[in-house]
């Protein structure tokens, strides 16, 4: 998992505040390749096969969820998160301990050739309109 921030105006009193949400993009361990159908070459937004307690610090997500995770492509082109929503998820710890955090929940990714250097999170900076990123729902 990974963390995005932002800075923003979209609240009450109209005063920049920073947003932070913790982000998972795709799952580490995973080998999305191989599930690319015949004659294509990208997945681009596959869902979890399996219901999934998100892990944090030690902790556990108190509900199951089936994400939606950008895939990956096999022509060089990668997949980004191009619509996203952004919900509170509570977490529960081994010692009872209870706390919510946001996090983002994928929409829909898209692949391209702008793709970020070396996944290196700090030479990557990338900007898109995020109005209307946040369900109560999930």
């Amino acid at each position: 998992m990974g963390v995005s921030s932002r800075v923003t105006n979209d609240n009450r009193r109209c005063q920049l505040e920073r947003q932070t949400r913790i982000c998972m993009v795709r799952p580490c361990s995973s080998q999305q390749e191989r599930d690319i159908r015949k004659g294509k070459k990208c997945i681009r937004t596959p869902r979890a096969q399996l219901w999934m307690r998100f892990r944090l610090s030690g902790c556990s997500s108190s509900r199951l969820y089936r994400p939606r995770f950008c895939g990956v492509c096999t022509d060089g082109r990668c997949c980004t998160p191009s619509t996203s929503v952004t919900a509170s998820v509570e977490f529960r710890c081994p010692e009872g301990d209870v706390f919510t955090r946001k996090m983002m929940f994928i929409k829909t990714c898209s692949c391209h050739h702008h793709c970020q250097q070396d996944n290196d999170i700090f030479l990557a900076s990338s900007a898109r309109r995020m109005s209307g990123d946040y369900d109560s729902t999930l």
